[in-house]
């Protein structure tokens, strides 16, 4: 197993959203629970923006908190509602930058908590 298989299978594992967008806001890397979300595959995701599986304004809000870490360089943590493919979601998303990534030094990743209330 390589390194890489370790991490996957490691974010994999979480029932956390786990993902990391370049600095254009193309996911580089997303876990199973991203695609969940979503609705698609994780290779269905990545090279893809928010812009491609949530609505124009959830996408323009997570884009805009992805620009203020990567500006900020700290780690932030926001809460948002936004309507997936099953209904309306309450996520605590916490965004940090990720530095040294290749072609992409803005990158931000983010770990994200689905807190919605059933019932």
């Amino acid at each position: 197993m390589t390194q890489a298989d370790l991490i996957q299978n490691f974010i994999d594992s979480a029932n956390a959203a786990i993902y990391l967008k370049d600095d254009q806001g193309c996911f580089l890397m997303v876990n199973h629970r991203v695609a969940e979300m979503f609705n698609a595959s994780k290779d269905e995701i990545i090279g893809k923006t928010d812009y491609d599986f949530v609505s124009r304004e959830d996408a323009d809000m997570f884009r805009g908190y992805d620009r203020q870490v990567a500006e900020a360089g700290v780690p932030m943590t926001f809460e948002a509602t936004v309507l997936l493919p099953d209904g309306e979601h309450t996520v605590i998303d916490h965004k940090f930058p990720v530095s040294n990534i290749e072609r992409s030094p803005n990158a931000v990743g983010g770990i994200a908590i689905d807190v919605t209330k059933n019932g």
